[in-house]
């Protein structure tokens, strides 16, 4: 009966999914005519200037949530400031942010031909301050229709908890994915997803415990778990909690969700080394996730049979952008060009430097489709060597065409730390000839970067210090890693 009802639901969500494109071109045809109508609304005018996270956004933030009075909350970011930014969130825009997310669902359902339209999120088991727990802060069982089609969403559930606690997160989310056995699998930061695939291979036995545990004695389990089971259980479950029960060695995720043909996650930016590892990971089609940000909505996708494109286009955001001192709107854009975005919205942001860059790829219906590439102020400087995630991720891609036994499967990001230096941290297992990644990121710096070759000539900065960390111990570092964690060039928390 579940899975009959998985499929009517996803007949439904596919039909929400040719409505949403009908809705999306509308959106673009009025694209010129609402962003004037919004800088009205706003009091955007060309003397309005520009500002960065700091007092100015702040107070502006303060007075908005203020106008909202007790339904006002706010989302932290880790960003890539030193001080998590604190973002006006009301009901009214988490609705609005989880029916974007719907939406853009149900459209890439019915475009990519999703048959199983399931979804499993990778969400955090823990709750902190971060958008992503405000958009699940759910401590009940929401209704039976809801669970069929997004699993995950019992995971808040005290008897789901006790299980984490008990058995670690890693065994739950197998046991959840095996019993419900999802279409698709979403994740906003490849890594988690990763780091749980590995989790898997490298310590199967505690990974399948809960499952060998269920197995073999079920009465030992809450009628609380009993019942979410039941509300989950897909065709053959037991037949593939009895697999896992009785192998010795890790199983692959096709054969303990065996549906599972697509999985979306964020692919902009620093995550390569992620998507590469999924990819041979996971023989399914990758979907790649729009632009989001916690101060807003950057981009939306649009699906043209196959074709994917992201356009600045979410409602109530004023979208304007910066080449070099000039701004200008989005149809402005020109191909081939990068451009700081800018964006002004209803909670408090006005004519707000994201500090994102994207490239306009190509115009479509007079929109540019843009590629998130850098964060524009990612740097550090210890005595002006200004050096920036830019000049690293060219030095990476230059080590891992060198040493390409060395780096496969590993990854690279660095950290200042005194007395000053950079220690360039390599993420997974150590092999004997890893020294040679640090003399040679020192020589290939000193190249592009001339400061900090005069500043290692005279002694101000030491050497480059390698530090080789297992992947699971470097992104729990972090509590709250599942959702703030980003993967980037350069770290510029000091250790």
């Amino acid at each position: 009966m579940n899975d009959l009802l998985r499929y009517i639901i996803g007949w439904i969500i596919k039909l929400f999914g040719v409505i949403g494109s009908v809705r999306l071109r509308l959106q673009i045809i009025a694209f010129r005519s609402n962003q004037k109508r919004l800088k009205q609304k706003y009091g955007i005018h060309p003397g309005t200037p520009l500002s960065s996270y700091g007092p100015q956004i702040e107070q502006s933030i303060k007075n908005a949530a203020h106008k909202h009075g007790s339904d006002a909350r706010f989302a932290t970011t880790s960003g890539s400031t030193g001080k998590p930014k604190e973002i006006l969130y009301t009901q009214k825009r988490l609705f609005a942010l989880k029916l974007a997310f719907s939406d853009m669902f149900a459209r890439a359902c019915y475009s990519f031909r999703i048959g199983r339209t399931s979804v499993y999120v990778f969400s955090s088991f823990e709750t902190d301050t971060s958008l992503t727990s405000l958009l699940l802060n759910e401590r009940t069982l929401p209704n039976y229709f809801s669970t069929l089609q997004a699993p995950y969403r019992v995971q808040r559930h005290p008897a789901i908890l006790s299980l984490v606690s008990k058995y670690g997160a890693t065994a739950v989310r197998l046991w959840l994915l095996t019993i419900s056995n999802p279409g698709v699998l979403y994740s906003t930061n490849p890594s988690t997803l990763a780091t749980f695939i590995d989790e898997l291979e490298r310590d199967w036995p505690r990974s399948s415990r809960l499952i060998k545990d269920w197995y073999n004695d079920p009465s030992a389990f809450t009628p609380a778990l009993h019942k979410i089971c039941n509300r989950l259980k897909s065709r053959g479950y037991t037949q593939r909690l009895k697999q896992i029960a009785f192998s010795h060695g890790p199983m692959p995720l096709a054969s303990c969700a065996p549906a599972v043909t697509a999985y979306i996650c964020w692919t902009g930016g620093y995550v390569q080394p992620f998507l590469e590892r999924l990819a041979k990971q996971l023989p399914y089609t990758l979907i790649p996730m729009y632009s989001m940000s916690t101060e807003t909505i950057e981009t939306l996708p649009y699906f043209r049979e196959h074709e994917l494109a992201f356009l600045p286009i979410s409602r109530g955001v004023v979208y304007e952008f910066l080449e070099g001192h000039r701004l200008i709107d989005a149809d402005q854009l020109e191909p081939g060009h990068l451009y700081e975005m800018v964006v002004s919205d209803a909670y408090g942001l006005k004519r707000y430097r994201t500090d994102d860059l994207f490239r306009c790829e190509r115009k479509i219906h007079n929109l540019p489709d843009l590629t998130f590439v850098r964060r524009r102020t990612l740097s550090y400087s210890f005595t002006g060597e200004k050096l920036t995630g830019e000049q690293l991720s060219i030095v990476f891609d230059h080590l891992r065409a060198m040493y390409p036994t060395l780096l496969t499967d590993r990854f690279l990001t660095c950290v200042p730390s005194q007395p000053p230096h950079y220690k360039l941290l390599l993420i997974g297992d150590s092999h004997p000839g890893d020294g040679i990644l640090a003399i040679s990121c020192e020589a290939l710096l000193c190249e592009i970067n001339c400061e900090y070759r005069t500043k290692r000539s005279s002694g101000r900065l030491g050497p480059i210090e390698l530090v080789n960390m297992k992947l699971s111990d470097f992104v729990q570092t972090n509590p709250a890693w599942e959702t703030q964690f980003k993967f980037l060039p350069l770290i510029r928390v000091l250790i």
